[in-house]
């Protein structure tokens, strides 16, 4: 794919689809799928489900969900900023050395530029959304999407919802423009058992332990004669756990990771000039640019693996298949295209946009977080530790 067939494909197209099939390494199928929260009361569930594969009804389970997808390509683009390969406008919110907690980047939030961390960090003198830069983000909306262009172009691309902005029915929502997805196909259920052999063999009736001020050492043994009722010594770690066979698994024939770009969508967005006024050219070469950052978010994520979680690791068969796809189904170019051929892609509408003086921000943008977000994390830390006693 180059420049001239991307610029074709944000004006004419539909989606432009990226089609990946994968297989489990594991030579029986097995495979951990996510679990998920379940109403109170209830235990954590997989998702299985039925999708249509052609003109067959197949049992599918979800391996790797849209959010997840996201947060993966996110990391994905992050890393290569940080590496120097790629431009991009990053925020990020700093701390006081006292808390000890490393500096986050927009990328790393769940709600992105919308996030309540932003609502709670200042850019020099003044809160963040007080700033020129954050008035801007929290005024733009699709039809002049200029500001989030230059600021924060992957929720234009992922989607946000100013839901902590405080203007309810008034506040941005931006429809998420690329979704991926990996599912596992004919999946049925699979247990697993879990144990663990303590090879001392300590025994829960050895001695009665106690909580031990000293944060290395963690426990004491409770004196014969002492008063009060200590701990077991499993409740520190120590002993046997029996084998057990829980429902956490499944068994799959091969996997498929399915992703879309709507170029519809990205026509919705505009990208007024600095004097308000709406030039088409200048709209295509930033649709350009989104499409450019979402196909190297996904052909980055290619090239770092598929290692989703622990036991479950995928591997392509093959290179994955590009698909332009036009008005109709009959309207299908298909394109090749690796991680090296995505980044010049990216660079090259870069450039192109720049052409219209259309740019994404030239420097990282460094706020503090507050004294509340301190005080708040203060207390996380001291709630936490608080938490482990307890349970320990």
């Amino acid at each position: 794919m180059d420049l001239q067939l991307l610029l074709h494909a944000v004006k004419f197209n539909s989606v432009i689809r990226y089609i990946n099939k994968l297989v489990p390494l594991f030579s029986d199928g097995l495979v951990c799928p996510p679990t998920y929260a379940a109403r109170k009361g209830e235990p954590p569930y997989i998702a299985f489900r039925q999708a249509v594969m052609g003109a067959e009804l197949r049992d599918v389970v979800v391996l790797d969900s849209p959010q997840s997808q996201s947060n993966r390509i996110e990391h994905a683009l992050l890393s290569a900023h940080r590496a120097g390969h790629i431009p991009y406008p990053d925020i990020l919110i700093t701390f006081p050395e006292e808390i000890k907690e490393p500096d986050i980047s927009v990328l790393q939030l769940s709600h992105r530029i919308y996030d309540a961390v932003l609502r709670t960090a200042n850019f020099g003198h003044e809160p963040f959304f007080s700033s020129a830069i954050g008035r801007a983000i929290q005024d733009a909306r699709p039809n002049h999407a200029t500001a989030l262009f230059e600021h924060a172009p992957l929720t234009l691309l992922l989607g946000g919802w100013d839901s902590n902005g405080g203007m309810v029915s008034k506040a941005a929502k931006l429809q998420r423009l690329m979704t991926s997805e990996i599912i596992g196909l004919d999946a049925r259920p699979a247990s697993l058992s879990a144990t663990k052999l303590d090879v001392l063999d300590i025994r829960s009736q050895a001695a009665e332990l106690m909580q031990s001020d000293d944060p290395v050492r963690r426990f004491e043994i409770k004196p014969q004669k002492s008063r009060g009722k200590g701990k077991k010594p499993s409740e520190f770690g120590f002993g046997n756990v029996p084998s057990t066979d829980v429902p956490r698994a499944a068994v799959i024939s091969s996997a498929i990771q399915t992703s879309v770009l709507s170029c519809s969508g990205l026509r919705s967005l505009c990208f007024p000039s600095a004097n308000g006024q709406v030039h088409p050219e200048r709209d295509q070469a930033g649709h350009a640019v989104l499409a450019a950052l979402a196909l190297y978010g996904l052909l980055a994520q290619n090239e770092a693996g598929y290692l989703l979680r622990s036991r479950c690791e995928l591997i392509p068969e093959a290179d994955g298949q590009l698909e332009l796809i036009g008005r109709t189904l009959q309207d299908v170019t298909h394109s090749r295209l690796s991680s090296d051929d995505a980044l010049t892609l990216l660079k090259q509408a870069i450039a192109h946009a720049a052409g219209f003086d259309l740019a994404f921000r030239a420097e990282d943008l460094v706020l503090a977080a507050d004294d509340r977000l301190v005080e708040l994390i203060k207390r996380s830390r001291s709630a936490m530790a608080e938490d482990t006693e307890n349970e320990t």
